[in-house]
Order: structure tokens, then C-alpha cells, then sequence
């Protein structure tokens, strides 16, 4: 997510013509303050997606491994269905 998505995730909810109550603001800078330093592209994502599914399958903590490639496939619905899929054809080699 980028910092436009999140302004206009909040201007979404509090309506355009509000003023953000404080509260809101510095909620705001405390998610801006916890963002990663560096955001992976989709095709960063596909680069290190079959690592990252090898220890999902082996029952590693992937999120905790890769946490980036986990952040980019929470906030992604293209980069997570190739991960659900990848990891599902994973699974199935390994059961035979």
C-alpha cells in the first residue's frame, strides 16, 4: 500500500468535506512510522514467490522469514492468487 492509497482510504471513511480529528492524524503517522523502509513490486514478489511457498510447505514461518513478501501478498489480490495456486500445486506434489 502507498501512502496515496492510504490518504484516500481515511478521506473514504471520514467523508471528503470532514476535517480529520487529530486523533486520526497522528493514527495516521503511527502507520506511516510501522511501513516497511522499501515496498517489492509484483515482479519482486514473483522472483522470490516459489522460496517463499517452499517454506510455507515445509512449515516454516514464511511471514517471518520474508516478512516483506507477506505484507506485499496481505495487501495484493494478483500477487496472493499466484501464491494461493503455487502453493496449492506445492502441497499436491508433495501428498504423492
Amino acid at each position: 500500500m502507498n501512502i496515496k492509497d492510504l490518504v484516500n482510504r481515511v478521506r473514504a471513511n471520514l467523508g471528503k468535506k470532514q476535517e480529520l480529528p487529530n486523533e486520526a492524524v497522528l493514527g495516521f503517522l503511527r502507520v506511516l512510522e510501522n511501513l516497511p523502509a522499501e515496498e517489492l513490486t509484483c515482479d519482486e514478489i514473483y522472483a522470490q514467490l516459489d522460496e517463499y511457498v517452499e517454506h510455507e510447505a515445509r512449515n516454516h514461518d514464511a511471514a517471518h522469514l520474508m516478512p516483506l513478501i507477506r505484507d506485499h501478498l496481505d495487501l495484493c489480490p494478483e500477487c496472493c492468487e499466484e501464491y494461493e495456486v503455487l502453493l496449492d500445486v506445492v502441497k499436491k506434489t508433495d501428498e504423492k
